[in-house]
């Protein structure tokens, strides 16, 4: 087992009692108190942007996530060896919110609208190397790649099931990426993103569940590295995409989902206009099937296919839902 080098150690200026592997990090604890050592999957920029957003979201009274912690040379982070590590206090005796519990669920869209209330910065010139993909260009690639994957299978001697699948629904889930792509356009999402890198919105990217702590107070983001400048609707769709991943008989409807959201961070007509055509792009079905076609994963295809049929299955329930969108 890889074990956590003493000079990391020392880096952060700590000895410590007791040292637990756990997946990619170190349970470290020490007369301090117990915390969380790793590997970053950053660079020093990268965090050191993400530390002072930190900074500036405790001036503005968010402080529902872990600091990094300082290393003996000032920097929330250590280098050793090419790589950055970076400790954070630990939040192993928390349990993580969990999509299929509607206590935790609320929690989770009140500590998100929360963020993104306090996560407007105003313009700077540091956010301009952290601006994510605009949403048109993703989605515009995956409706390239839906179209030759199209052309591969075509060209193939034999299909097996997955293709058979692929080729019965292709028409659907062009015509969603149509539908959605128009609709962005119509309602202006680059105007919305324009405003959001302007007014130096951030959002997290991220929303698995291991990356939030449950505390009596609320959830807490363990994880803000993949944190970028953008618009938080493209927080909101990552959680409600998980919500209709993770319930096949959702016990919260859209608009109680966006009044929990909106208590928070109010979304505007137009904001809520511009979520629905980001909510009917099929990004997750695509994936799958690129990843099986062109990436070599090692997906087996009973896997695969088993994926793709829940998917085709309940898309009419995933639109029935997104569509109450419109009554909001």
């Amino acid at each position: 087992m890889e074990v956590l080098d003493e000079r990391v150690l020392a880096g952060f200026g700590i000895e410590p009692k007791y040292i637990r592997k756990v997946k990619y990090m170190y349970i470290v604890k020490c007369s301090r108190g117990s915390f969380v050592i790793r590997k970053a999957d950053a660079d020093s920029k990268r965090i050191m942007f993400v530390s002072g957003i930190k900074n500036g979201l405790k001036r503005k009274g968010f402080r529902r996530f872990f600091d990094f912690e300082a290393a003996v040379d000032g920097k929330p982070y250590f280098e050793f060896e090419g790589a950055n590590y970076i400790m954070t206090p630990s939040g192993r005796d928390t349990v993580s919110p969990e999509y299929t519990r509607e206590g935790d669920f609320r929690e989770i869209l009140r500590s998100f609208g929360a963020f993104h209330r306090a996560g407007a910065f105003g313009e700077s010139s540091e956010f301009k190397d952290f601006f994510g993909e605009d949403i048109k260009s993703v989605f515009s690639t995956y409706e390239e790649r839906l179209k030759r994957m199209r052309k591969q299978v075509y060209r193939k001697r034999r299909l097996d099931d997955i293709d058979y699948i692929f080729l019965k629904n292709y028409e659907y889930y062009y015509k969603a990426c149509e539908e959605s792509l128009e609709g962005l356009e119509k309602f202006g999402i680059d105007r919305e993103e324009f405003s959001a890198r302007n007014n130096g919105k951030i959002v997290l990217n991220n929303a698995d569940e291991e990356t939030m702590s449950l505390y009596p107070t609320g959830v807490f983001f363990n994880d803000m590295l993949r944190l970028e400048a953008g618009t938080p609707l493209k927080d909101l769709r990552i959680i409600i995409n998980r919500f209709l991943k993770k319930n096949r008989q959702p016990f919260l409807k859209i608009s109680e989902i966006l009044e929990e959201y909106g208590r928070r961070s109010p979304l505007s007509p137009n904001a809520v206009r511009l979520l629905y055509y980001m909510l009917i792009f099929p990004e997750r079905y695509i994936k799958t099937y690129w990843d099986y076609y062109k990436k070599g994963r090692a997906f087996t295809p009973v896997y695969v296919k088993d994926s793709i049929k829940r998917m085709v299955e309940e898309r009419e329930r995933d639109r029935g839902y997104i569509e109450e969108i419109k009554g909001f």
